[in-house]
Order: C-alpha cells, then structure tokens, then sequence
C-alpha cells in the first residue's frame, strides 16, 4: 500500500513539475513576443538591416543582420574544431589512455567545465588580449580571441559527452565485430556508428551553447557592429548587444522592444535547435538499431 501511495506522489510530483517547467517556458517565449511586437510593427523589415544605431536622435536604425551574421560566423567556426579537438581527445582515451591517465583527464575535464564563464572572459581579455596585443593585432578583444574561449569554454562538454557515448557501446558488438576479423580501424567506425546518437546530441548541444552564450562575447568579442572579414576584427554578436543594452534603455521604447526581437531571435534559434536535436537523435537510434 505504502509503495503505491509514494509511486503515485512521485508520479503527480514529477506531472506537475513537468507542466510548470512547460508553463514558465511558455510565458517566457509569450512575455519575449510580446514586447518585441513593437519593433516588428514599427521598424518591419528594417530589422534585418545591417546597421545599429538605435540611438540616433533623427533617424535611429535597429537592423541585427551584421550582428546575426557574426553570431552564426562564430558559432560555426568554434563548434568545428571544438568537435574535431573533443572527438579526437575521446577516441584517444577510449583507445590508448590508460585507465589512471584517463581518471586524471576526465576529472580535469570535469572541473573546467564548472568553472564560471565570466573568469573565461576575464583569462580573454587579460592574458589572451595582452597576447594579441604583442603579436601586432590593433585591438586585444576580437574575432578569434572570442573563438578561443568559447573553444575552452565548450571542449570539456563536447569531450565527455562524446567520450561517455562511446564507453557505452555494448562490448558484445566489439567482440562480435574483433570475431568476425576487424581491423582496429574497423572496429572503431562500428563502435563510432553505436554511439552516433550521442555524438551528435553532443555536437548539437556544443553549437547552441556557443549560440547563446553572452557573458565571454560580450568580454572579448570587442563590441564592434561591423561584419567579420579577418581573425582580429573586433564584433559583436547577438547575445553581446543584447547584455550589454537591455540595463541601459527606457522601458517601453522602440529601443527597448527592438532588442526584444534580438531576444526572440536567439531564444527562436535555441528552441529550433534543440528540437532538431531530438529529431536526428530518434532518427540515428532508429538507424543504429537497425
């Protein structure tokens, strides 16, 4: 009697928590269209303009393509070698680390990963901008500057997620694999297509992170709204503008409402990314499973 009453307290507990979060997550997308309907109605299309000047007493300008262009230029080149370094680093210990250098790796790993990204932003702007500086760049706080602590920032989610998938293939599929006369190359392609679900979802999550996150672009990115053409230009992406904004403006105005839409635009590319993450995670076990 008592084990069903308190699986039916878990069950209701676990019911509501779940259409609260729904509810809250509801509100927020509802409360983030709403003040940015303002913007949509009054500046339309000018919105995807390339120039931000939102301050400008005669004809203020609210465009975010540069700044949508540079979110996207970033995020793309950072996942890429963040996947290959975090894929490479996992093969080499599922592989060839042995188990005490892999203990020390992965605990390494693990508080990195706990570490706030606002003292990332403090190591860009400190010891990578100082660096920058003295190789000759004409500003300490840019493009790959950014891109390098965005990549130490993300490398320990994208190397354990995609080093926990591969442990976690069935050893009797490498047994089976290693019986029927598998090179190690071979095996390692079967073992890699077992754990491309996880994989992926590791990849994906890696990219909207490096997406959303606001405290090290707006730290090191150097805050320039002009559209990236080498390593050490100064931008500013979405999340930039929007942190470093949204304290400053008058509640209510056109100013305010605009990066609303800014908000929108980034919570729309979260959303959409993380159910195309489940799609193609159903779709990989699906293909796995065979």
């Amino acid at each position: 009697m008592m084990k069903r009453v308190a699986s039916f307290m878990f069950v209701l507990f676990t019911s509501v928590a779940a259409v609260l979060v729904a509810a809250a997550l509801f509100a927020i997308v509802f409360f983030i269209f709403s003040e940015s309907l303002r913007a949509i109605r009054e500046v339309g299309w000018g919105l995807f303009s390339p120039n931000w000047y939102p301050v400008w007493e005669l004809e203020p300008e609210f465009g975010v393509r540069t700044m949508l262009l540079n979110s996207l230029i970033l995020t793309v080149w950072t996942s890429v070698w963040v996947w290959i370094v975090g894929l490479a680093v996992a093969l080499y210990l599922h592989k060839y680390a042995r188990d005490r250098e892999k203990q020390v790796v992965l605990r390494i790993l693990e508080y990195v990963s706990g570490v706030p990204s606002v003292v990332f932003g403090l190591f860009g702007v400190l010891i990578l901008g100082d660096l920058f500086l003295r190789a000759g760049a004409w500003t300490a706080q840019n493009f790959l500057n950014a891109s390098i602590v965005l990549s130490i920032l993300t490398l320990p989610f994208m190397t354990s997620l995609t080093f926990q998938s591969i442990e976690k293939v069935p050893s009797h599929i490498v047994d089976g694999a290693v019986a029927l006369g598998a090179k190690d190359i071979h095996v390692l392609l079967v073992e890699l297509k077992y754990a491309a679900p996880g994989i992926v979802n590791a990849m994906l999550s890696v990219f909207n992170r490096i997406f959303g996150e606001t405290m090290i672009v707006l730290m090191v990115a150097g805050g320039a709204n002009v559209l990236v053409r080498s390593f050490f230009d100064p931008i500013r992406p979405l999340t930039a503008t929007l942190g470093s904004e949204i304290g400053e403006v008058a509640v209510g105005s056109l100013h305010y409402s605009a990066l609303f839409f800014i908000a929108l635009l980034v919570l729309s590319g979260c959303l959409i990314l993380n159910i195309l993450t489940n799609v193609i995670c159903r779709r990989l076990e699906r293909w796995v499973k065979g």
